[in-house]
């Protein structure tokens, strides 16, 4: 099983990593570091995440970050559609 990015979900990856965290590189490398931990997780265990509306489409949240990552499932890949922020604040930060 492989992982791949839309472009535009990579696209969302690099600019919520760089806005959010602009001014602080350490918490920055601390959440794309946790984003592509979990979404590796995904090679082993795809359903990760909870179910949405859409067939075969799973919405995972990046405990520690506002981020959200939905993916879906097809054949031996797992495609990476969208990424975004839900907004919430962090409380440890």
């Amino acid at each position: 099983m492989k992982i791949s990015w839309r472009p535009r979900a990579a696209d969302d990856f690099e600019a919520l990593i760089t806005t959010s965290n602009s001014g602080h590189v350490a918490h920055a490398s601390r959440d794309k570091s946790l984003v592509e931990t979990r979404i590796q997780q995904l090679i082993r265990f795809d359903q990760l995440g909870r179910k949405t509306r859409r067939v075969g489409v799973r919405e995972l949240h990046i405990e520690g970050t506002p981020y959200v990552v939905i993916s879906q499932r097809i054949g031996e890949e797992i495609l990476i559609l969208r990424m975004f922020s839900n907004g919430s604040a962090v409380q440890s930060r």
